[in-house]
């Protein structure tokens, strides 16, 4: 039999044993715990978006704040309930589907910039956001998933931001081929220097390259600097100019251009720049000349016509022509009937001419002196005019009006003038004395 003492001895040996292995193992506990607490800290602290998530149900054991900030304050209490019961609106969005991927085979899913539609205050209005996740399985001991890790971070504003300046960038290159392309003169001035000048500028002025860095002062004489200092002193810089200004080129030629300057500002409105673009006038003003040369002739041409239309020469028989007159009588007219019936006259060599004006709307004083002065002048050529078709009630409006024929002969019809001209009366039939067409 055990002597009982040798038995305390061992009972108090093996106690010792285990209060020793007591204390080490609270302490591994120890270490684990505040290993634990310290991880759980950190995940708590970081910013990026941690949940993690156990099962297949994909039940939330663990969510930082940043992602309880990110699927909104409606979520105050999430621990205990899946991901579907969370974030019902996920569903049609692909993320459930993702989940059970990764629960299933094990293989972590990297997505970057994925949109994602939240309703983070509960209204049923969501909200678009953009999130670059890992889905990464979480294993167990033995190597078996039990749920997964999801580390995210909310790239909203790094993408829309990315997108305006890829939209800006487009926006460049497009205005840049423009720009490069565009018939008219582009130029940018920055500090008072030239620092962009298209292809179609550097053309004009067929300086090339040279022009960049120098004033637009200097490019254009002194006429047109003064008209661009002046400008400078009384526009403000909220306005637009634009002005006709001469520019030299370097070969010594000058050419006039329509220039537009306007100011260029940056975000905070301060003064950037100030843009020009210039046309070259040379070939616009040549055309209008042609243009208007053309619309001389053709004007010319046109009241040619009309003189001879409203004032015709009509010749009758070897020395023998007759005007018929229409219309209104002017000076400007009478002027016209003077020179027609003169020219005419002297080109057939008429002894006599007729001026019938039977279709004469209007006779008054100015008229009938008009109607005087020409047979005057035919007189000093040596042809005789003979006028006719008065009308009875014109007939009367001369003898009301005193109007003085003086040695002008009137007849009453176009036949008995050329009956008189031809120097028979008007019911004889014997032959004529001037020899007919």
């Amino acid at each position: 039999m055990i002597a009982l003492d040798d038995l305390d001895d061992a009972l108090r040996t093996e106690n010792d044993t285990l209060r020793a292995q007591v204390t080490l193992l609270q302490g591994e506990v120890g270490v684990v715990t505040r290993e634990r607490n310290d991880l759980r800290g950190a995940m708590l602290q970081m910013p990026a978006l941690i949940v993690l998530l156990q099962g297949k149900d994909h039940v939330i054991t663990f969510a930082n704040q940043p992602w309880l900030n990110a699927v909104g304050p409606r979520h105050k209490d999430v621990i205990g309930k899946t991901i579907r019961e969370v974030l019902p609106e996920l569903a049609g969005q692909g993320i459930y589907e993702l989940l059970d991927g990764v629960f299933t085979t094990g293989a972590t899913f990297l997505g970057e910039g994925i949109p994602l539609d939240l309703d983070r205050f509960g209204t049923g209005q969501v909200e678009r956001g953009y999130y670059t996740f890992h889905y990464i399985a979480h294993r167990g001991l033995d190597g078996e998933i039990i749920g997964i890790v999801v580390h995210a971070a909310d790239v909203t504003s790094e993408y829309l931001a990315r997108q305006q300046v890829q939209r800006l960038n487009a926006k460049l290159s497009t205005f840049f081929a423009l720009a490069e392309n565009a018939p008219d003169g582009i130029i940018v001035t920055t500090d008072g220097k030239i620092s962009y000048a298209n292809p179609a500028f550097r053309s004009m002025v067929a300086q090339g390259e040279a022009c960049i860095g120098k004033s637009h002062a200097e490019l254009v004489d002194d006429v047109s600097r003064e008209v661009l200092r002046e400008a400078e002193a009384t526009s403000s810089p909220e306005e637009a100019w634009q002005g006709m200004l001469n520019y030299c080129r370097s070969d010594g030629s000058t050419f006039l251009g329509q220039a537009s300057h306007f100011t260029i500002r940056d975000e905070a409105g301060g003064i950037r720049a100030v843009g020009s673009i210039l046309r070259d006038l040379t070939d616009q003003r040549r055309n209008e000349e042609e243009r208007d040369a053309l619309r001389e002739q053709a004007l010319a041409a046109h009241q040619r016509a009309i003189r001879e239309l409203s004032t015709p020469l009509i010749p009758l028989a070897d020395g023998l022509v007759v005007m018929p007159l229409l219309g209104t009588i002017d000076s400007s007219r009478a002027k016209q009937i003077m020179e027609t019936l003169l020219d005419g006259v002297a080109a057939q060599r008429a002894r006599i001419a007729i001026l019938d004006v039977t279709g004469i709307k209007h006779v008054d004083t100015a008229v009938a002196n008009a109607l005087v002065k020409t047979a005057q002048a035919a007189n000093l050529l040596g042809t005789e005019v003979v006028l006719t078709g008065i009308a009875p009630d014109v007939a009367r409006i001369l003898v009301e009006l005193g109007v003085d024929l003086g040695t002008l002969k009137t007849r009453g019809t176009l036949q008995s003038a050329v009956a008189y001209a031809m120097g028979k009366p008007t019911h004889s039939a014997s032959a004529p004395s001037l020899k007919a067409r």
